[in-house]
């Protein structure tokens, strides 16, 4: 009896190391393991052979799969999408605000060609803000051509939500029909060896039985020849079905072979199905990564910054911007005539000479009707040029002696507003 459990705990222990030694040989031998690619996750058909029994639902799962994938693309790029369609109106919203911000600056610092520079800059976010909805929309037009194909590669099935590859089906059917006459021997090989569990249960009864008979000396002559005759019998069985298990082996091999064959064809064709999709995938992404950054946007946005620097650069004039306000706000006339002078000097100066020997009192009354200008500044939002409307003169009837007085009191008749719209 000892010997029988010992020779049973030794067969399962070899078998045991024959199916360690078979799964090590299988990881060992698999792609993944060799793959450099270590973010690839596990899954239940991982370490499968896809010919072995009904593994080759891995490539259905696989086209059915895809759908979440396509999915999560799509909403990826939808969600980018918005949040670009979002950043385009904060932009346009802010160009908004620092307008009325602009308009509510000080008139007294915030004057001419510099408040004409700060308009330009503060509307350059609007215009970025154009360029980035002219993405959109062809971002869009590429996200509703990447679900218009996902819709056509997976279509909803009836009464359900699910969503299935259009070609699984029969896929899975051609399959089925391809393994049919293995999974016939697979089935009538697993009843044989039921079978012949219980031939080796039955034989091994009757050697139990013949041994005990030998050991029994009050054991008759026919009880003993009864015995042996069984434990022939049971033997013949056992070896019959195993014979049958041989054949059945054999055309199973065959079969399986046949099923390999039919299912690298059906394989094939599910390939082409999932090449078709991952191309998809490929040129959806391709297209809209040149949808959001395209030549337009980039050299829009190159014009924009260096029209904006060009302007600032040519436009913005500090010296302007002091004349304009001592002009405006009657600065001593010595320092605008002086200034006047030098510049006409330059082009006539029989002019200049013919200047300085006018009285003063008509140099102050020319300075004083040149103070007493209104000036109205204003910016276009699209050619955002300053016009300056003529403002009332007013009359002087006399020359006071103190020319400070005097401007003092011109001072306060003018007056300057500047509006940006």
């Amino acid at each position: 009896m000892t010997l029988r459990v010992t020779s049973t705990l030794l067969r399962r222990t070899s078998s045991l190391r024959k199916t360690v030694a078979t799964v090590r040989k299988t990881w060992e031998s698999s792609p993944l393991h060799n793959n450099d690619d270590a973010t690839y996750g596990s899954n239940e058909f991982i370490h499968l052979q896809f010919f072995v029994d009904d593994n080759y639902q891995a490539i259905i799962k696989c086209l059915n799969d895809g759908y979440q994938v396509c999915k999560d693309i799509l909403s990826y790029l939808q969600a980018y999408h918005d949040l670009q369609q979002q950043h385009a109106e904060k932009l346009s919203s802010f160009t908004t605000e620092w307008i009325a911000k602009l308009n509510q600056q000080p008139t007294i610092s915030s004057y001419n060609t510099t408040k004409r520079a700060q308009a330009k800059i503060i509307r350059s976010p609007n215009k970025l803000a154009q360029l980035i909805e002219a993405r959109c929309k062809d971002m869009q037009q590429v996200i509703n051509t990447f679900r218009g194909q996902v819709e056509r590669l997976y279509p909803k099935e009836r009464l359900s939500p699910v969503h299935k590859h259009y070609r699984a089906e029969q896929v899975k059917r051609s399959f089925k029909a391809a393994r049919a006459s293995v999974l016939k021997l697979s089935e009538a090989l697993e009843k044989l060896h039921e079978q012949e569990e219980q031939a080796k249960n039955a034989r091994h009864a009757a050697d139990v039985q013949c041994e005990n008979l030998s050991l029994d000396p009050t054991a008759t002559a026919k009880k003993v020849t009864k015995a042996n005759d069984n434990q022939v019998k049971r033997q013949v069985e056992l070896e019959a079905i195993q014979d049958e298990i041989a054949r059945t082996e054999k055309r199973y091999a065959q079969e399986q072979e046949t099923y390999r064959e039919k299912a690298m064809e059906i394989y094939k064709e599910c390939r082409q199905y999932e090449q078709e999709r991952l191309d998809q995938i490929r040129d959806i992404l391709i297209s809209f990564a040149q949808a959001a950054h395209t030549p337009d946007y980039s050299d829009g946005q190159d014009e924009i910054f260096d029209d904006l620097i060009e302007h600032i650069k040519t436009q913005q004039n500090s010296l302007d911007d002091l004349n304009f306000w001592a002009k405006v706000y009657g600065v001593t006339s010595s320092e605008k005539a002086t200034s006047s002078e030098e510049a006409k000097d330059e082009s006539n100066t029989t002019t200049i000479e013919s200047r300085k020997t006018k009285k003063p009192s008509k140099s102050d009354n020319d300075t004083s009707s040149a103070t007493a200008t209104n000036t109205r500044q204003s910016v276009d939002e699209d050619e955002e040029e300053q016009s300056t409307a003529s403002s009332n003169k007013n009359k002087q009837t006399k020359v006071k002696k103190s020319t400070a007085v005097d401007k003092k009191s011109n001072l306060g008749n003018d007056s300057t507003t500047t509006k940006i719209s």
